[in-house]
């Protein structure tokens, strides 16, 4: 059931109306009737309506909707200024539109609140009826925000205002039931005023139009049992929703439900859960997102009792007192799915039964992840600062506490990037224990006005939901690093380690210093070249201020790590990096991470195998989860000739990182050099949906299909991968040449060889499709360049399955041998695959 919509005005038409027409139309020519009575009387509708009606001196037309058109007017005798509306049907006036009209007027004359604009006069004139109403200079709250965001603190103050309103109605028996920001009007000091009862109906009602079928609201923010039309199940709960619809948008920038037709939106609305508020807008507290889908549940009997339990739940927030709702778990977000959609759930769960069945032949040949353990996840400290705009800051605090405990011997640590990936989700303690396979959650807030600071910190037992431990410390900004140690060692002392001391406190360092490092920090775990260069000009301005900041010579390393290959020339990249890994070992030799950095530059830029391995073993003894370190030295076990090793250490990187599609793609890699293809597969898999169209050198995924000789599946994937970044990719060059579609792959990789001649790829990609064409003599020329330019990946040559054509080949032996390892060896194991 679809709204109609005027084309030349855009207004909503009633399905009782005459057809085609709104009442807003309808009044317009009434009053070019009143004035000119011949042929020209219809345009007279597109003229200015400076006009007199009755009592009323029409000034402008300021609203206008699917009932009637709302004037700012003149009162002639009062000679008082107010806000006129007019439904102006004339001889086309149906009962049904008029006692519409009145109960409107009637519902809110009754209404005597500050927050609801009074009415003043109730009349009709010519066919048309009108009330006048008091004149609200503010502007609607959707022309307001339009204009200018409003703060997040300002949205929720503003609903729970509302909110109060609203109760007061249902207190007099009246539902609004068209809630929505057109609907508020904002006084000049910035006061909500709730209008337009249009919709309003007297809960006790017996009126014919209470019993109508027809759909009266506004989609976007109307409540699933209005969008049905059964009016008789409409309660308080129904503008309860509107409330949250409305909260939903000023946080957003969105309604909860827009589609592209009236039909569309309300699909949505009764098919699909509203999007995370915090997936559109990370700044959202995760309690006011909490509050605010707690109105947009579906089922009335889920959402606030009343719109004061609401508006009281909002203030508990405002006042930083705990809430009263809760996160909805995973179960019952499954649960609302399957009702709504019972046959795709049969569908679902025939194929789980079947990935089961798959999963316990997988389970046999290997192992999985160990059941929960008495590991902790740090989740990212929430910013709870007047402005919000400490995120920097309170990732840093996060990050540096989730460091200090990661070198508590025998406490698993989960690494940054998988506990941060539930960063601005709305996502319930136990399922994020779930998914990193942890007992213990840290999280936490922080509140920086001016030097002061407010940090909380609570460890949760996801197993019983008991707080094992919380404390609030408050802080100038340089004891920031004493309340770090301090969390570090009440959650040792919390989880009853068995060890003497926490972690050695850290060096203080200049606190402006230290706010530089943490922004530097904040932008080194994004991926792009621009924000890592921020990063960069951040880590070098800490060290301006203090040149022995260990912590930022290791970020500007790290940097460096991520910058190589992809955005720099290696032998632009990695001297840089050693340098200032070397550094950091310097000014404290404990920097685990700045020991991963120095071991790659030697045996990138001097195949100094041997060297690396010793640095990388130097790091986990440092910090036995760091993720980076098994990773790195997962390939140094493919790539030197021992795959159990390197599966091992894979295992170790997954379980420490496992939300990281950094570290899933290197795994899927992995699984490919063992030949363990269908492991691959699932691995890749895992990475595409921890990031969709994830590539670092190339798509996992299209690998594995490639390998497996699915080479449809393996070609969708390149090509959506290549299309959605924009990179062109040799893995597609390569599936094209295995397709037997050579012209394909020969002018793809035409157009690879000519974007190198002026930026960096990597020789060895380049070689790989050489190699699926035939041509074993280009492919070694471009080994070559990879070899002289020091291309990080051709560490992979012995053991990625591109490069297996070569093996018989002497000068693949000669480059393995030039590059650190064993050729004898090495080639020994490949050929078993």
């Amino acid at each position: 059931m679809s709204a109609k919509f005027v084309e030349s005005c855009g207004a909503e038409v009633f399905l009782d109306a005459p057809e085609g027409v709104c009442s807003v139309c309808l009044f317009r020519t009434g009053l070019a009737l009143l004035d000119d009575k011949d042929d020209k009387a219809f345009e007279a509708t597109r003229a200015p309506m400076l006009k007199d009606f009755g009592d009323y001196e029409l000034l402008e037309e300021i609203g206008r909707g699917g009932q009637g058109v709302v004037f700012r007017a003149r009162q002639k005798t009062l000679n008082r200024t107010v806000a006129l509306k007019v439904i102006g049907l004339g001889e086309w006036a149906t009962k049904a539109h008029l006692k519409r009209f009145r109960l409107e007027a009637e519902a809110a004359a009754s209404l005597d609140h500050p927050g609801i604009v009074p009415i003043h006069e109730v009349g009709e004139r010519d066919g048309s009826c009108y009330f006048s109403m008091k004149l609200v200079e503010g502007g609607q709250l959707d022309e307001v925000v339009r204009h200018e965001a409003m703060s997040i603190r300002c949205a929720v103050e503003l609903i729970a205002k509302v909110s109060r309103t609203v109760h007061y109605a249902h207190e007099h028996g009246i539902l609004h039931r068209d809630i929505k920001p057109g609907n508020i009007l904002l006084d000049k000091k910035g006061e909500p005023h709730l209008t337009d009862f249009g919709l309003a109906r007297l809960v006790e009602s017996e009126s014919t139009v209470t019993r109508t079928l027809e759909v009266l609201g506004t989609p976007s923010y109307m409540a699933p049992e209005q969008a049905v039309g059964n009016n008789a199940q409409l309660t308080s709960a129904t503008d309860v929703y509107g409330l949250g619809a409305v909260l939903y948008q000023l946080l957003t920038g969105h309604p909860p439900f827009a589609g592209g037709t009236t039909y569309e939106t309300m699909k949505l609305l009764l098919d699909t859960e509203p999007r995370q508020p915090r997936l559109l807008n990370p700044k959202i507290d995760r309690d006011v997102s909490t509050i605010c889908l707690k109105c947009l549940e579906k089922d009335p009997q889920r959402r606030y009792s009343s719109s004061l339990a609401l508006a009281e739940d909002l203030e508990h927030w405002l006042k930083h007192e705990p809430i009263q709702a809760r996160r909805t778990g995973i179960f019952t977000r499954g649960k609302k799915w399957v009702r709504r959609n019972p046959t795709m759930a049969l569908l679902f769960a025939l194929s789980l039964a079947f990935a089961a069945t798959v999963g316990v032949i997988i389970w046999k040949s290997t192992s999985l992840p160990s059941p929960p353990s008495d590991g902790v996840a740090v989740l990212p400290f929430v910013d709870l600062s007047p402005a919000k705009d400490q995120e920097y800051f309170c990732d840093g605090i996060s990050e540096e506490i989730l460091d200090a405990l990661a070198k508590v011997e025998g406490l698993r640590v989960v690494a940054r990037t998988s506990s941060f990936s539930f960063k601005g989700k709305n996502a319930d303690v136990t399922e994020i224990a779930r998914k990193l396979n942890v007992r213990n959650i840290l999280e936490g807030s922080l509140r920086r006005e001016g030097n002061r600071i407010r940090v909380s910190a609570q460890l949760i037992n996801t197993r019983d939901g008991f707080h094992i431990w919380s404390e609030t410390f408050e802080r100038e900004l340089q004891g920031v690093f004493a309340v770090q140690d301090e969390i570090t060692q009440a959650i040792v002392e919390a989880l009853k380690l068995k060890l003497a001391v926490a972690p050695p406190a850290r060096t203080r360092h200049n606190t402006e210093a230290y706010d530089l490092y943490l922004k530097g920090l904040y932008f080194s775990n994004k991926s792009d070249e621009q924000s890592l260069r921020k990063s960069l000009a951040l880590f070098q301005r800490a060290l301006d201020i203090d040149p022995n900041f260990a912590r930022a010579w290791t970020g500007i390393a790290k940097d460096w790590e991520w910058l190589a290959d992809a955005y720099v020339r290696p032998l632009d990249a990695y001297p840089v990096m050693r340098a200032a890994a070397e550094k950091a070992i310097q000014l404290d030799e404990k920097e685990a991470e700045a020991h991963v950095y120095l071991g790659d530059s030697m045996e990138v830029l001097d195949f100094d195998v041997a060297g690396c391995l010793a640095e990388l073993r130097r790091a986990l003894q440092l910090d036995p989860n760091c993720a980076i370190a098994h990773l790195f030295l997962a390939f140094e076990g493919a790539d030197g000739g021992d795959p159990e090793a390197a599966l091992v250490h894979v295992r170790q990187a997954l379980q420490l990182d496992p939300l990281s599609p950094i570290v899933s793609n290197f795994a899927s890699s992995l699984y490919l050099a063992c030949n363990r293809l269908d492991d691959a597969l699932a691995e890749a898999q895992r990475t595409e949906s921890l990031a969709p169209n994830f590539v670092y050198e190339s798509s996992p995924l299209g690998r594995a299909y490639r390998e497996k000789g699915m080479l449809a599946e393996a070609l969708t994937i390149f090509t959506r991968t290549s299309a959605a970044t924009s990179i062109l990719q040799p893995g597609l060059a390569v599936t094209y040449a295995k397709m037997g579609r050579k012209d394909d792959a020969l002018h793809l990789l035409e157009q690879i060889t000519n974007f190198a001649k002026t930026h960096y790829v990597a020789g060895d990609e380049i070689a790989g499709v050489y190699i699926a064409l035939g041509d074993n003599d280009a492919a070694f020329q471009w080994l070559e360049r990879a070899y002289q330019e020091r291309s990080g990946s051709l560490r992979g040559l012995a053991s990625q399955p591109e490069f297996r054509a070569l093996y018989s080949d002497p000068r693949f032996a000669d480059l393995v041998k030039r590059i650190g390892y064993d050729p004898d060896k090495v080639l020994a194991v490949a050929k078993r695959y």
